[in-house]
Order: structure tokens, then C-alpha cells, then sequence
């Protein structure tokens, strides 16, 4: 039997002779009234959908997003789960040096001697007594580190010092131990961003070393120094050389140390404050910086200048301000260690509570901006985002970070952080991930009430 449509037994009813004639009408659309989707769900799908792009099914993915001003959650996924946080731990390093330390912390560097000075002679060895001093540099120096060391001449020469009977020394261990962060990988050691640190530093830990190009050209070059203090001894009898003032002896190194007791102060030499220092660390993301803050971290509050102490601080902080003892393990001050581990949570609720007043502007001031100098310089330029984050990012192997502030489209300030370890695919596609959702929280504008 030969099955008709509806639409065919419509027709064939509606031409039969002798039959009333029926009138077949169109059905009648049912009108769809538009149902406007909360720019809340909408945020929240578009996160979701760039997160489930097939490339990143691997990935381990942890994001928060909260508004401080009205206690509001925009987005959540694993922001409890911990995730390697890479450079993202100096967020951490940061805000707790600025809470215990103060925005106007100076490192001291004292010089001083068992001898005496007489005619312009010290009769003995200029002792250098370190804290750790991150701020002989070129990138704090006016590019050039040696600017520093210049000057501590100068004022050496002030006292009437023209010559240095003995040797130049370091005196006392603040920074005993070991030079690197704990927990970093052989591989790295030969970088710049692995430079060892002392209690007397120079340049971030590098020397400059002659060299000459392809074309036959001398220059210098940048290599790592494996022994910090002795760079700075060096450069200081460089400088103490320029400035006229001869030594006798030879620059010392760790091996020289000299006993600290009954020593005559010459003078002391002052940092830049921590307000500068912050900017080091967080906008061009300075490894050697962090892994000193978190010494001096344990030096000033504990006595004992080791990566222990420094982490004991952090750690007590941490949970002086409500963050779950679970929600972080510290390894070191600068996120190197692979076995650095924050959550989402974690990072919000520091930066939360980087928006006191007593932290607020300093800390803003050191992180990087979309196309300004740092890690964001080739980032969300002419985005909408540009003008207005500021954040941290973290880089090291199959681990990419961005977290910090951002106001959306209608001036609400957000708070996030996003955590991506354990991707397969090509980095430059989760920092493309990465900075599409920073461009979401720009364009996001809330519900009108």
C-alpha cells in the first residue's frame, strides 16, 4: 500500500467530487518570544567553550574570578585544585616582603675594619658586611650596576680613604646554605634566570666577560657567575680602582670571610626601597630577586637567612589571612621549583588582600601592563584589555600563569588568576587561551539593576 503524505491527502480531500469542498490554511507560526541570556551565563559559557577546545583536553585548568567589591563569584573551575604556578609564586614572594617588610625596607650594606685609617691609609681589610642588597644593577643603576659601587667608593674616599693596607673581605654569613632556589633542575643552572645568590650581590648575578663577534669585533658578553660574592668583590675593586684608591691586598671571596667581632663601622650603604625592588621582581619577573626576598624573609624575622625561614614566614602569613593550609606548597621565592604548588584561590584571595590601602599602590605599581615594558610588552596590545590589566604572569614547561586585576566594561574591578599546567600543545596557544579570557573580563559588563 502506497503511503501519502499529509500534505497530499490534504489535497486529494479537498478537489474529491461531491464532497464540501475543505480549506486548507498554512499552519499559524507560534510567535518566540526572546529570552535575553544574564551576561553572567554568557560570561561564563565563553569561558567554557574556549576551555573546551579539544587541544587543551589534557591541560589541568584552574581559574577564579571574583568581584572584591560585591563578594561575587564570575567564574570558578578547580580553584581549589593546586597547579604549578610558575612565576606566579613571586605574587606570593611579593606580597608577603611588603606586609612584613614594609614599602620602604632598605637592605644595609655596612663597611667596616679591625684597623685604623691614618693619612689616607686603612691599616687592614675592608670588611664588607651583606644582606642580601638586590639593587646593584643595571636594570636599578641607571644600566649600570657599577653606578653603585661608584658611589660607595666615593664615600669611602670621603672618610679620607685613599689606600687599603689589606685585602677587601666579606664578613659574616647572612645567606648560609645553598646559593640556588631548592628544587631547581640541573638544566636550568647555566641560565640567567637561575643566577646563584649571596648576601653580597652584583648585576642580577651576571659578569661580563670579553668577547668578540663573527666580525672581529671585541664586546662583552653576559655569563652567569657561579659565585655572586666574589663578583661583587671584583666589581668593587674596580670601582674603589676608578676612584683612585689603591688596594694592596686582593679582593676576597667566601673563602676569606672575617670575623665580625669588634669591627670599626666606616659606613653604611643603603638600598633602594622595597617599593622599587617589587617592580623587579614582578613586571620583568627577576628569579634572583625573588629567591633573596625570601631569605631576608627568614633573616629579618626569624634570624636565619635560609629558604626554611624565609618559606616559615610566607607560610605563617598565608594563614594569618584566611588562605586554607592546603591551597599552597612553597619551595622557593621565585616559582623556578617545579614543585611550587598554589591554587586559583590562593592567588585571589593574596591579591585581595593586596587592595588594602597600606598595599595597594605600591603593589599595583609592580606588576606588568599590556604593552608596557615587562612580560606583558607583546601582549594584549589594542585589545581592551590593554589599558587596564595589571598582572603576574608564569612560564616555565608545560605551565603558564596569569593572574592580577582587571575592570570590566562597565569599571568593575576584578580580581583573578588563572593556572594551566600539564598542556601538550604549542605554548603560544595557551597564552592565546589565556589572553582571550583577560579579554572576556574586559568586554564583561554585569546586570543593570
Amino acid at each position: 500500500m502506497r503511503i501519502r503524505t499529509f500534505a497530499a491527502l490534504a489535497f486529494a480531500a479537498a478537489c474529491a467530487p461531491g464532497q464540501q469542498q475543505v480549506i486548507v490554511t498554512a499552519p499559524v507560526p507560534v510567535p518566540t518570544v526572546a529570552v535575553s541570556q544574564p551576561p553572567i551565563d554568557l560570561l561564563r559559557r565563553s569561558i567554557d567553550s574556549l576551555v573546551a577546545d579539544p587541544k587543551f583536553r589534557n591541560a589541568h585548568f584552574g581559574l577564579l574570578v571574583v568581584n572584591p567589591g560585591t563578594g561575587d563569584t564570575l567564574y570558578s573551575r578547580n580553584a581549589s585544585k593546586i597547579m604549578m604556578p610558575a612565576s606566579n609564586m613571586k605574587i606570593i614572594t611579593g606580597a608577603v616582603a611588603l606586609a612584613q617588610l614594609g614599602a620602604d625596607y632598605r637592605y644595609t650594606t655596612r663597611f667596616a675594619s679591625h684597623g685604623t685609617i691614618s693619612k689616607g691609609v686603612l691599616k687592614g681589610d675592608l670588611v664588607v658586611i651583606g644582606n642580601g642588597d638586590p639593587t646593584i644593577s643595571d636594570r636599578m643603576r641607571k644600566d649600570d650596576a657599577m653606578n653603585a659601587l661608584r658611589d660607595v667608593a666615593d664615600s669611602l674616599k670621603a672618610r679620607g680613604i685613599t689606600r687599603i693596607a689589606g685585602n677587601i673581605v666579606p664578613g659574616g654569613d647572612a645567606f648560609p646554605g645553598t646559593n640556588y632556589g631548592y628544587g631547581w633542575e640541573l638544566g636550568y643552572l647555566d641560565d640567567y634566570y637561575a643566577a646563584p645568590v649571596d648576601e653580597l650581590n652584583y648585576s642580577e648575578g651576571m659578569d661580563k666577560v670579553p668577547a668578540r663577534t663573527k666580525a672581529g669585533k671585541d664586546t662583552l658578553v653576559e655569563v652567569v657567575s657561579r659565585q655572586p660574592l666574589k663578583s661583587f668583590m671584583f666589581y668593587l675593586n674596580r670601582a674603589l680602582g676608578e676612584r683612585g684608591i689603591k688596594v694592596s691586598g686582593k679582593a676576597g671571596d667566601s673563602t676569606m670571610r672575617a670575623d665580625t667581632t669588634g669591627l670599626q663601622s666606616i659606613f653604611e650603604f643603603r638600598s633602594l626601597p622595597m617599593k622599587d625592588i617589587l617592580r623587579v621582581l614582578e613586571t620583568p619577573s627577576q628569579n634572583q630577586t625573588g629567591e633573596i626576598l625570601l631569605r631576608s624573609l627568614g633573616l629579618e624575622k626569624t634570624g636565619y637567612g635560609v629558604p626554611d625561614s624565609g618559606i616559615a614566614v610566607v607560610e605563617k602569613q598565608l594563614l594569618a589571612w584566611g588562605i586554607e593550609k592546603d591551597g599552597f606548597q612553597i619551595v622557593d621565592g621565585s616559582g623556578l621549583a617545579r614543585r611550587d604548588l598554589l591554587s586559583p584561590e590562593t592567588v585571589v584571595r593574596t591579591l585581595v588582600v593586596m587592595m588594602r590601602p597600606e598595599y595597594r599602590d605600591v603593589f599595583l605599581a609592580s606588576l606588568a601592563v599590556p604593552g608596557g615594558s615587562g612580560t606583558l610588552r607583546n601582549r594584549l596590545k589594542n585589545t581592551p584589555a590593554a589599558n587596564n590589566l595589571k598582572a603576574k604572569t608564569g612560564s616555565i614547561s608545560n605551565s603558564r600563569a596569569l593572574s592580577g586585576y582587571i575592570n570590566t566594561a562597565d569599571a568593575q574591578l576584578l580580581v583573578f588568576s588563572l593556572l594551566l599546567n600539564n598542556y601538550t600543545v604549542d605554548a603560544d596557544d595557551v597564552t592565546g587561551l589565556a589572553d582571550k579570557i583577560a579579554i572576556l573580563l574586559a568586554t564583561y559588563r554585569g546586570p543593570t539593576h
